[in-house]
């Protein structure tokens, strides 16, 4: 499991509009693998999970929680 600060840091090198690769622990405890991106923040509060579009489905709009990340790494 990645510390908060890691996987804001990997989120800062990968960028917006660039795919990666997120595992991560659903609410209910299932884990849970997307390939997304993020865009641009609308506003600037910071908040306690990610904004991204999900690649595999359809470009749906999705989230995941900062401290529930396993492993994050970019699409090359």
């Amino acid at each position: 499991m990645l510390t908060v600060n890691e996987v804001q840091q990997k989120l800062n090198t990968i960028g917006f509009f660039n795919q990666f690769v997120v595992v991560f622990n659903k609410v209910d405890g299932t884990e849970r693998r997307m390939r997304c991106y993020m865009e641009p923040p609308v506003d600037t509060k910071e908040k306690p999970y990610v904004p991204v579009h999900d690649v595999d489905n359809g470009d749906a709009f999705r989230s995941f929680r900062l401290d529930s990340v396993v492993s994050l790494s970019e699409v090359s």
